[in-house]
């Protein structure tokens, strides 16, 4: 059995992600508490704890970072006043984008619990010169600035919310790395036809719940024959496969007269079709 990594996820409001610290035994930190935790680097930052004792693989922990303590009242009361010079920086910040027309969009300016480092985060199509707006920013506040470029779904997964079906985004509850949601998961399931509105997230790419079944989508895909084919079932009827319900092991198939729906454990045989494939959004029943 492999040894468990465990660690306490806290969503740093510094490095605008989700810092795995290793878990101590007998610690009592829970899910919710505001902590101060030294990070990989030695620096003293505040979070809170969004899951607890959670097995991490080990390329997620940060093996050096350590929780120090349940946030005090001093602590939060800088986090506070931190907030508001963060504000004005944000607006400075955006006024310099515009100045040197920078092809970048700020979504947010944090600062180091101890107030000497400054964190603006954005997001960009392309690659960004940002040298000369960090000089204008260092000179500003006479801080150390950092630029963190993060994309939709980094952003939705720090800020949390509520997805279409009323649960908490699944990114926002996911340990470790984002997996890759491709087109390839939404034509398994037989989802093509349903349009981007309905298929994309909060953040506005792919929705992350696209993943949870691809799996089993594939399995069940293995009963049914290629779209196209020519299928025969036990009780003699036939026709011309046209569409398929993956989910409830169904078909829809064109005889001679009439379409028929019918169940995919009926099929006596079936001749695959010659030529060119198809479209999965042409043969969804979904």
């Amino acid at each position: 059995m492999s040894k468990k990594n465990l660690a306490h996820g806290i969503s740093s409001f510094f490095h605008y992600k989700t810092v795995y610290v290793p878990a101590l035994s007998g610690d009592e930190y829970a899910k919710g508490d505001m902590v101060v935790f030294s990070d990989d680097e030695g620096k003293n930052e505040i979070g809170e704890i969004i899951i607890a004792n959670a097995d991490v693989s080990k390329d997620d922990l940060s093996p050096t970072a350590e929780i120090l303590r349940k946030a005090t009242q001093n602590d939060l009361q800088k986090m506070h006043a931190n907030k508001e010079l963060s504000g004005e920086a944000n607006e400075a910040c955006k006024d310099l984008i515009g100045k040197f027309s920078l092809s970048m969009t700020l979504i947010d300016t944090v600062i180091s619990l101890d107030g000497s480092r400054m964190n603006f985060i954005f997001t960009s199509e392309d690659r960004v010169d940002f040298r000369e707006l960090v000089k204008e920013l260092a000179k500003k506040f006479q801080k150390q600035i950092h630029l963190q470029q993060i994309g939709p779904r980094d952003k939705a997964r720090f800020v949390r919310g509520y997805g279409k079906c009323g649960r908490m985004l699944c990114c926002g509850q996911t340990i470790g790395k984002l997996r890759s949601i491709t087109m390839d998961m939404v034509r398994v399931q037989g989802m093509s036809n349903k349009g981007s509105d309905k298929l994309s997230g909060v953040c506005g790419k792919l929705m992350c719940c696209l993943s949870h079944e691809v799996a089993e989508y594939d399995e069940l895909r293995k009963n049914i024959p290629p779209f196209l084919s020519h299928v025969v079932l036990k009780d003699g009827k036939s026709g011309i496969l046209r569409g398929m319900d993956i989910l409830n092991q169904k078909m829809r198939l064109d005889g001679e007269k009439e379409s028929f729906m019918a169940n995919v454990a009926d099929i006596k045989k079936f001749t695959p079709p010659k030529g060119e494939g198809h479209s999965e959004s042409e043969n969804s029943l979904m």
